[in-house]
């Protein structure tokens, strides 16, 4: 993929064929992990209301996560309706809330 080619389609339908790609011929996604990041690129390509999510990944990305935590993150990520508006906050409000228990426990 062309990082230099400013095109929106074109930069979605190539990270869109990536991700179905890793699933499909690779096998390296779930079927649910396919369907989460295809939803993520939606948000962000097509400018959509992210509802603070994408912020949210970059923390969790950015920290030492305890492994059983990162476990429950990635399935809530998973658990995502991205069609509905209520289901998008509160799963974000719970990845927050696993967030700053992990910070707590890192400080302690």
């Amino acid at each position: 993929m062309d990082t230099s080619d400013h095109n929106p389609k074109k930069l979605y339908d190539d990270v869109a064929s990536s991700i179905v790609n890793l699933h499909l011929q690779q096998g390296k996604l779930s079927r649910d992990e396919m369907y989460c990041l295809l939803s993520i690129l939606d948000l962000t390509v097509m400018k959509k209301n992210d509802y603070g999510l994408i912020e949210l990944l970059k923390v969790w990305k950015s920290s030492v996560v305890d492994p059983e935590l990162n476990d429950i993150i990635k399935a809530t990520l998973l658990s995502i309706d991205f069609n509905n508006s209520k289901s998008i906050q509160r799963n974000i409000e719970t990845i927050s809330e696993l967030l700053r228990y992990n910070k707590n426990l890192r400080e302690s």
